[in-house]
């Protein structure tokens, strides 16, 4: 099986190697960062097939960061951890849970969903809403 690459960035270094840590378990080749002046760089440098966002997803640090990944990377999968109930931002590719079992379903979905592009669309809109919150 060809492992898929990601790059998980995270501002909290426990969490977002923690995230790595399940990932790499998985079978996904994965580097992670929590310095968001070093993603554009990882992402220049080696060929990831998605770019994961954690914690505080919200700030405008995160909006201009994932703005320049989409015009750098138009093609780059972007999921983003978030738990809330709320609002969801548009410019994401898809929202995952960051409960380990539905993290890791989500993106098997999604990886999945991208070697199939006639249904591409319609299954990322349904991605959209498939996560749930942990622990409900």
């Amino acid at each position: 099986m060809n492992s898929k690459r990601i790059l998980a960035y995270g501002e909290d270094a426990l969490v977002i190697s923690t995230r790595a840590m399940i990932l790499q378990r998985a079978g996904y080749d994965v580097a992670h960062t929590t310095r968001i002046i070093d993603v554009l760089p990882l992402l220049r440098g080696i060929s990831f097939d998605l770019l994961l966002i954690g914690d505080s997803i919200r700030t405008p640090e995160n909006v201009r960061l994932v703005q320049g990944v989409r015009e750098a990377f138009p093609a780059l999968l972007i999921a983003m951890v978030q738990d809330e109930k709320e609002d969801r931002d548009s410019w994401s590719t898809a929202f995952v849970s960051s409960n380990p079992e539905q993290m890791l379903s989500s993106l098997r979905l999604l990886f999945e969903d991208r070697r199939k592009p006639a249904a591409r669309d319609k299954n990322l809109r349904n991605l959209k809403v498939m996560h749930t919150a942990a622990g409900r």
